[in-house]
């Protein structure tokens, strides 16, 4: 990364090339009208008093570099002219964006992967061990502790809780354990995970989840952890989304997370006809912010749509 003052308002760049570059780790951190740009490194996991530091979904304040005023996509990579924030500045701003849930954490360099492989899942899924479970179950403990949050916050007492990639059901357990009225339902691709989760869950269905599991609208709640670099690409990311929505009952709420960045925008969700909700989570210490996007499905989306229209 190089960083070339540029003018006497000291803008900069932040050059990622092809080669040695990580597009993936540049992120935007959007709060009312301005648009942070950062660079994603190890963050104090899962909170700055456990001292240990992963690189996850977290995002601290010390990874923002500036205010975007101009961006570059060319074959060799990726170039964000920026203004650099004080630290007075940077501790302002990401105050402000954890107090706000709609404050928008995005990651628009992440398909920009040429000469690297984007789509890690293999044909049958990932392969059950106790130490892959181990790992996916540390890295998700977060995200795990947001859901609940979120579930104790929104009123859902009761009704159908279905994870798209359940892998271990760990997650799911979970929410089901913070609202004991939800029957939870785990769908994954590896047979080994819904083995496992078979375990921990109501009902576990094996499979790919582009054919959800669960009969069409019949979810009130649909958790997408499968949508993110390093387990899909951009053009599947979306395919899942559709399908995973469908089993969606109207009114209901889909989220989407991962430990890993997610591919799909929250102004895609809009144009879908989606209300969102939320679009970030914090850790209770506030320390870091992380994609959680909830949103309210009103209307039909997609394939749905199109079906009743016809």
């Amino acid at each position: 990364m190089m960083h070339t003052a540029t003018d006497k308002r000291q803008t900069r760049e932040v050059f990622e090339s092809a080669t040695e570059g990580k597009p993936y780790d540049l992120f935007v951190l959007r709060h009312g009208e301005r648009r942070l740009v950062g660079r994603k490194t190890e963050a104090a996991y899962p909170d700055p008093g456990s001292g240990q530091r992963l690189k996850s979904c977290l995002v601290e304040e010390d990874m923002l570099l500036g205010v975007v005023e101009h961006e570059e996509i060319s074959e060799e990579g990726v170039t964000v002219h920026y203004r650099p924030l004080s630290p007075e500045q940077r501790r302002a701003a990401f105050a402000a964006a954890v107090q706000d849930r709609l404050s928008d954490l995005s990651y628009p360099y992440a398909p920009l992967t040429r000469g690297r492989p984007v789509t890690s899942t293999a044909p049958a899924g990932w392969m059950f061990t106790p130490e892959r479970a181990r790992l996916l179950d540390h890295q998700e403990i977060v995200l795990r502790a947001a859901a609940a949050q979120w579930l104790a916050r929104s009123g859902i007492v009761s009704g159908t809780a279905y994870d798209a990639a359940c892998s271990t059901g760990a997650f799911l357990a979970a929410a089901g354990a913070a609202v004991p009225g939800l029957r939870t339902v785990g769908q994954d691709l590896s047979a080994e995970m819904t083995g496992h989760a078979a375990k921990v869950l109501d009902e576990v269905h094996h499979g790919d989840s582009i054919r959800p599991g669960v009969p069409p609208g019949s979810a009130d709640v649909v958790f997408c952890r499968h949508l993110n670099i390093f387990v899909v690409d951009q053009d599947h990311a979306r395919d899942l989304f559709l399908a995973a929505a469908g089993a969606c009952r109207l009114g209901g709420r889909i989220v989407v997370l991962g430990h890993t960045p997610v591919l799909l925008p929250s102004a895609w969700f809009e144009e879908l006809g989606l209300h969102v909700e939320q679009r970030t989570g914090a850790t209770p210490s506030g320390h870091a912010l992380f994609q959680f996007y909830v949103l309210r499905k009103d209307r039909p989306v997609g394939p749905e749509a199109a079906a009743t229209r016809s």
